[in-house]
Order: C-alpha cells, then structure tokens, then sequence
C-alpha cells in the first residue's frame, strides 16, 4: 500500500506540473478544472520546482471574476502560505487580501483571514504600521458580521495583531482600537456565547493596549453596565488618568 500511494502521489504531481506550464497559456474551457486538480494536490508538490509557476497562477486567480475560480485561488494561497519561505514570498499579495475582506462572500473572508493570519502573525515577520493600521481598520467592520464564523476570525486575529506589534507600530492603531471598544461591549452580550466569550477576551486585550485599567477592571469583574460611563470618560480624555492606566 506505501508504494502504491507513492506512485499515485508521483503521478499526480507529474499531472500537476502538465497543467502548470498549460495554465501558463490561455485555456479558457479547462482553466478551472485544471486549477482545482493543482490545489487539490498541493501540498504533495516538491515547491522548490515550482513555487513561482504556483504563485503567479494563484495570484492571477485572485480577483478573477468566476467566484468559483476565485475560492480555487485563495484555497491554493491557504497551502502556501502555511510554507514559511512561500509566505515570505506573497507580501506583496498583502494590500490585496485585506481589500479581500470588503468582500460580500463570507467563505472568500473566512478564507482571506486565516491566509492573513499566516503572512502576517505565524511567522513573525514585523508588521508595517501602514499595513496595521490597513488591516485593523478592515477588521473592526467584520466584528457585526452576520456570520459567527467571520466575527469569532476577525476579533482573533486582532488580538494576535495587537499583542504582536512593536511598539513603533501602537501609536498608529490608537484610533481604530478606541472605536473598536464599543462593538466588542455590545458583543459581549450575545446570544452566541462563543462570540461573547471571544469579545471580552478582545475587550480585554483592546484595555491593555489602551493602557486603560479601569476597563480591564469592568470586564474581568463582569460589571460591563458601568461601560458606557467609562467611554465617556475616555472620548473626553483620551489619555488614561491617574489610577486608571495599567
């Protein structure tokens, strides 16, 4: 049985590079069948022979306007982006995919977060402020998404980002971390508890950046119904006072 999944393996991938160099072309009846036999088998090829060939095919796929084509492209860039050397590849995919989340599909969001996650949280790689700030802001609208999925992702994705940038970064998300406060207070009180959890984890992570203990304090002693006096406080001194900074 070793052997025999080894040779299939083999083949496939042979098929795999055959429809690489025939995606390089215009194939317009078997380019989507040809692109979901590449994803599929994916992670079996040798990317050292291919990692460019895959990458631009990918990448040229993204904004396609066939959906289907589109779900292929950002299911391959998943693949590889799990691969540290081919994320490092796709940065300049990045201002991309965040103009990726406006998107009204929730599959293609779910999808484009969890890549993001991978380019810019799983291998450590400095975030540009720029691209922060980018990201942060893409975020916050996802947090009153209709699906659970997409509002647990994003409010994940940015705790990671707030507790991994540098502190050269923190002054440029001041802003769109103060106007996350208040959605992640309303979430607190879902009726999906999964999602309520995941808000006040993110709330509590949104009061440490701010430096703003009293927040914390409200949250971790679950007395929330003080929290719109404390915002108010905030939006008239945005700067924590004595007592109230962490």
């Amino acid at each position: 049985m070793p052997e025999m999944r080894q040779s299939s393996i083999h083949f496939c991938c042979g098929i795999a590079f055959y429809l690489l160099s025939l995606l390089s072309k215009k194939m317009p009846y078997w380019d989507c069948p040809a692109l979901a036999f590449i994803v599929e088998v994916l992670e079996c090829l040798d990317l050292r022979e291919c990692s460019d060939s895959v990458l631009e095919i990918m990448s040229k796929n993204l904004w396609s306007a066939d959906g289907e084509r589109r779900h292929l492209a950002l299911r391959g860039l998943v693949v590889l982006g799990k691969n540290p050397l081919m994320a490092e590849k796709m940065w300049s995919l990045t201002e991309s995919l965040v103009e990726l989340l406006e998107e009204n599909d929730s599959d293609v969001i779910r999808m484009t977060i969890l890549l993001l996650r991978y380019l810019f949280l799983d291998n450590g790689t400095p975030i540009p402020s720029s691209l922060a700030l980018q990201l942060a802001e893409a975020l916050l609208p996802l947090f009153d998404h209709d699906d659970s999925q997409v509002q647990l992702s994003s409010m994940m994705v940015f705790q990671e980002m707030l507790e991994l940038l540098s502190e050269d970064g923190k002054h440029a998300l001041k802003s769109p971390v103060h106007h996350s406060l208040l959605p992640l207070y309303f979430h607190c009180h879902d009726e999906n508890q999964i999602v309520a959890e995941c808000s006040r984890e993110t709330l509590l992570c949104a009061a440490k950046f701010l430096k703003r203990r009293d927040i914390k304090k409200l949250v971790k002693e679950e007395k929330l119904w003080k929290f719109s006096k404390c915002l108010v406080r905030m939006t008239e001194n945005p700067q924590p006072q004595p007592g109230e900074g962490l």
